[in-house]
């Protein structure tokens, strides 16, 4: 994958298609077997170097490494349809680069600076998606300035189209309410919205900002989550926001009820979620045996270094098995078996790695 390279300047065409740029690297995985393999996109930090980075796919039911972009300076990466995008260290958003894993092709896109307000100490936070309807690749940037404190005082967005002319950031509508940035698992994309959980409530319920990708503006309206704040027993960080086959998935670690709770969003408009999972934390994380009754449980289990603390849902297999990303304290892949309650440790990436993206093979040409 590491070998090739396509530069290019000013208007540059994303394509996922047959390109003459041929990866040595991913010349095995071109194999039916992987026609529908699903993947996990994973970034782990080089060890010698703290700036660089290398991509990883992950084939989630075997845990093979189907293929390697190694040695990126990359400060935010993330996947989608096909593609995955890597903003450079040290840019502040500058440029862009696209990486086709179908082709080894790597396309730098250039680009003017921030249309965004940045403000005092601003910081910056991306999302990458694929539009439905249009098919276009989007990148949306939300640049948070904070006060002399490093508290969020206000955000601005920008907004790119990769493929559209010109191929510059142009100001996008500011959110409503502050959105919750610095945790990537507080968003998630989903039938063409961005969904980020704020740091607001609404009638006593956390809040969810949805940005619409085609039109390119904020709902007006706050989307409602499904477990009354009062009674979530824990703190904003023990919430996520998952895209569960294409679904969107509202995530509750509830430590002191030693369960994890999942919601499905059934209509966007109406608020309406349903609850499909409640799994017990010792059927997923480990350590997390019974507990001892006379004892008191912490809202949130920092204090137990042995202990592994979070689990990400990412996606359904055929044979019904949940894989979750365990974040630490190393990263794993982990099938879960709701027939038998028991866990599978599929691959396990060590320290400093992190998944940004999930697709499925025939996204990617692994065909």
């Amino acid at each position: 994958m590491a070998a090739a390279h396509v530069q290019s300047s000013g208007r540059q065409s994303i394509s996922t298609g047959p390109s003459t740029v041929a990866s040595p690297s991913m010349a095995a995985a071109q194999a039916g077997r992987l026609k529908d393999a699903q993947l996990v996109v994973a970034v782990h930090d080089d060890a010698a170097d703290f700036f660089r980075s290398d991509v990883k796919l992950v084939d989630v039911a075997s845990g093979a490494i189907v293929g390697q972009l190694g040695g990126q300076s990359s400060a935010h990466t993330s996947a989608a349809a096909g593609l995955i995008c890597l903003v450079p260290t040290g840019t502040s958003g500058s440029a862009v680069r696209v990486f086709n894993p179908a082709t080894g092709g790597v396309t730098d896109i250039p680009a003017g600076p921030t249309a965004a307000r940045c403000g005092l100490n601003p910081q910056f936070s991306y999302v990458f998606a694929q539009v439905p309807t249009t098919k276009e690749y989007k990148v949306l940037r939300i640049v948070t300035s904070k006060d002399y404190n490093d508290n969020p005082r206000q955000q601005s967005c920008d907004i790119l189209t990769l493929g559209g002319l010109g191929q510059s950031w142009r100001p996008a509508p500011s959110p409503l309410v502050l959105l919750s940035t610095t945790i990537p698992r507080h968003r998630a994309v989903t039938a063409g919205f961005a969904h980020f959980l704020t740091t607001t409530r609404t009638i006593g319920y956390d809040g969810i900002a949805s940005f619409d990708l085609e039109k390119e503006e904020w709902r007006l309206s706050l989307l409602q989550g499904p477990l009354p704040s009062e009674s979530r027993n824990c703190c904003h960080s023990s919430l996520s926001l998952v895209e569960l086959n294409s679904r969107l998935v509202f995530v509750h670690h509830n430590y002191l009820s030693y369960c994890i709770d999942m919601w499905v969003l059934a209509d966007l408009g109406k608020s309406t979620w349903f609850k499909i999972q409640s799994l017990h934390l010792g059927s997923i994380l480990r350590g997390w045996e019974e507990p001892d009754k006379g004892q008191p449980v912490p809202l949130i289990p920092m204090t137990r270094p042995l202990k592994e603390i979070f689990a990400q849902p990412l996606m359904m297999l055929d044979d019904g098995r949940i894989a979750f990303w365990v974040a630490f304290p190393n990263s794993l892949l982990r099938l879960y078996d709701p027939k038998t309650c028991k866990c599978e440790d599929v691959v396990d990436m060590g320290k400093a790695c992190g998944m940004v993206g999930l697709y499925k093979g025939s996204q990617v040409g692994l065909a």
